[in-house]
């Protein structure tokens, strides 16, 4: 009877072994183990928030940039197929040239003073000139600002595609000069992109000069 007893009382260790990860299974995750899963994701989160964040600010400057160049073409074509002064200029309400951020928005418009009040090649749409294309304000932090033109309004162009004036336009998502971009106009009118000559990881503005700040 003894051996009986203790080789079911064995049978039943063994059952209760064998079941013992089950049982642990289902009783879900210790508050240890739950501290240290939340530790770990918001580690992660920590080192990819700020990651994703710029990747994001990157993409929206390069888009500008695109942007720009493609305003500036734009404009340009229209000045020699339409054989007058046409011109670009900043506009936050998307119908008056009202700022010196291109950011905010921009207009491009036949600058040749039609119109009563109309003043011809002045980077300002008057008088009854014609307007050509419209373009939103940008999204984000991203800063597009006009440096050494004569006129920081507006970009002009001749019937022969030549601009105005010359200078260069300024790309930032932050105070970091080392990350901006830029344009160079000429007064050929083709745009470039701005070199870094002295190789230090700042652009060289059109005067030679490196971009000094941000926006």
């Amino acid at each position: 009877m003894p051996d009986l007893i203790n080789t079911q009382q064995n049978r039943a260790t063994r059952c209760t072994a064998a079941e013992l990860p089950q049982l642990r299974a289902s009783a879900g995750y210790t508050l240890l183990e739950l501290m240290v899963t939340v530790g770990i994701v918001a580690l992660m989160a920590g080192l990819a928030g700020p990651s994703f964040v710029d990747t994001v600010n990157r993409n929206r400057q390069s888009s500008a940039l695109g942007d720009m160049f493609g305003v500036i073409s734009t404009a340009r074509s229209e000045a020699v197929n339409l054989q007058t002064t046409v011109s670009a200029c900043p506009s936050s309400d998307q119908a008056t040239c009202n700022s010196n951020n291109w950011e905010d928005g921009w207009l491009i418009f036949v600058d040749d003073g039609a119109g009563v009040g109309g003043v011809d090649a002045d980077g300002n749409i008057n008088g009854d000139e014609q307007l050509l294309r419209v373009g939103d304000s940008l999204s984000g932090s991203t800063t597009v600002r006009s440096r050494n033109f004569a006129d920081a309004g507006s970009l002009s162009f001749d019937d022969d595609g030549m601009a105005a004036d010359r200078g260069t336009l300024v790309f930032c998502t932050d105070a970091d000069v080392s990350r901006a971009s830029a344009i160079v106009l000429n007064f050929s009118g083709q745009p470039r992109l701005a070199g870094d000559d002295d190789s230090n990881g700042t652009l060289d503005e059109d005067d030679g000069t490196e971009i000094s700040a941000c926006p």
